[in-house]
């Protein structure tokens, strides 16, 4: 979806050890794209929290988006954690539905 989109993608996946991308738009724009694993059956959701993320840098200090994606909902826990960090956005499975089905990233909240 990202190279529909437009962007570059890089797949940094064997160096982290789980999914991971980089990528960078036209527009010089650049995402760090991590994937929260989805529970198994008689795992605690919420115990998991967000994929890791390097430390996120404080707006302005680092022009990386970084991006947490997850098939199902964030729970407030997560929010919470995500606007502590400075750039980082949560895209649910609704969000990722709606990108899946046409939308943009910019359609769906993503900083310019």
């Amino acid at each position: 979806m990202l190279r529909r989109d437009g962007w570059r993608v890089v797949d940094l996946s064997e160096r982290e050890g789980r999914p991971r991308l980089y990528a960078r738009d036209r527009r010089g724009r650049e995402l760090d794209v991590a994937f929260r694993p989805v529970a198994t059956a008689g795992e605690d959701v919420g115990a998991s929290g967000p994929a890791p993320l390097r430390e996120a840098g404080r707006p302005g200090v680092d022009r990386l988006i970084r991006v947490v994606v997850h098939l199902g909902g964030f729970s407030r826990a997560d929010v919470l954690w995500a606007s502590r960090q400075g750039g980082v956005h949560l895209l649910d499975g609704h969000q990722l539905q709606r990108w899946a089905d046409g939308a943009s990233l910019d359609e769906l909240g993503l900083p310019g």
